[in-house]
């Protein structure tokens, strides 16, 4: 699942791993040795905008058709910005050899208001990774770890994040428990099958949701859409934040940082997390706005294969990250 807060409490579940490598799954074309070019570290940047070769249109036909047009005029860079990308896995055990970021948040925090967009970015978007080829963004990682899911987000979309961190599902539940669970707002009934059997419903209006059920409300998707998902794991990460900011979590990273470590994989690590307390003073848990990747902004599309995947309207993505880039 979800979940990190560094761009809204200065990274405060960090934790020094690095980045990880991973074999390549059964059904997987092996990449291309271009792909090492994103295989080490990369250095730190904060023009959100950058040029990019150009992107690519996606025709949904028979035969897929890839046909390369001008890119857009890059937007004036915001140098101040902070990006993070918040990665949820669907990683049953810490060692596994496979799995997908199903949840991929990119986190833009201004230092100078305090305000902190985040921008979702739907599973099966279907993107141009570099030295791999045509394929949904959440596999992305698997090939070439954080190096390459930044590399296929500033190819495609022109933004590249410094930071990432990583929460598999089971580390997600002991966080919610040590935060004592969280409250969200529910705007409409939810009902989807409980994981310990049966049904389970959630009416409309304020709940307090301890760890199991967090898990599930983020994740339900049998009677409502991977749309719908995404809101609701944007609502989980704003209850996170606004838990740990009464914490009282600037004052107390150091401490967190160290009680969190074994949840999340990261490229933060204690020497970092000074400079990002620092930014975040001004960080105000009631400017953080939404922009999830929605319906208008993609074209669903099925492959020759049988593959449900969604095409980007670059255009309508664009026009969405430099209003999250406004505030």
């Amino acid at each position: 699942m979800l979940l990190f807060v560094s761009g809204l409490t200065c990274t405060l579940l960090g934790l020094q791993w690095g980045t990880t490598f991973l074999p390549l799954g059964p059904f997987m074309t092996p990449p291309s040795p271009t792909v090492a070019l994103y295989w080490g570290p990369i250095p730190p940047t904060r023009t959100p905008f950058r040029p990019h070769r150009p992107t690519s249109v996606h025709l949904p036909t028979a035969t897929p058709t890839f046909t390369p047009t001008p890119s857009p005029t890059p937007t004036p860079p915001f140098e101040d910005r902070i990006l993070f990308l918040l990665l949820g896995s669907d990683q049953r055990w810490r060692y596994s050899r496979w799995f997908r970021t199903d949840t991929i948040i990119l986190a833009i925090y201004n230092p100078s208001t305090g305000a902190l967009s985040l921008v979702s970015f739907p599973r099966d978007l279907y993107v141009h990774i570099p030295g791999i080829g045509y394929n949904r963004i959440n596999v992305a990682m698997e090939y070439g770890g954080f190096p390459l899911l930044a590399a296929t987000l500033e190819e495609n979309f022109g933004v590249r994040p410094e930071y990432y961190a990583l929460i598999r599902m089971q580390d997600f539940k002991r966080l919610i428990e040590i935060l004592g669970g969280v409250d969200v707002v529910v705007p409409q009934r939810l009902c989807d099958r409980w994981p310990k059997g049966g049904w389970k419903c959630l009416d409309p209006g304020p709940h307090h949701l301890d760890a199991d059920e967090a898990l599930w409300y983020a994740r339900s998707r049998m009677t409502t859409s991977d749309f719908s998902r995404i809101r609701r794991q944007q609502d989980i990460l704003k209850a996170v934040a606004r838990k740990l900011m009464s914490m009282d979590a600037l004052h107390r990273a150091p401490e967190l940082y160290a009680l969190f470590s074994q949840m999340v994989e990261t490229n933060i690590g204690p020497a970092d997390v000074p400079y990002l307390a620092f930014q975040a003073r001004r960080f105000d848990p009631e400017k953080i706005y939404s922009y999830p990747i929605q319906r208008e902004h993609v074209t669903p599309w099925i492959k020759p294969s049988g593959a449900y995947v969604l095409l980007p309207n670059h255009d309508a993505i664009r026009a969405l990250l430099q209003q999250a880039f406004s505030h």
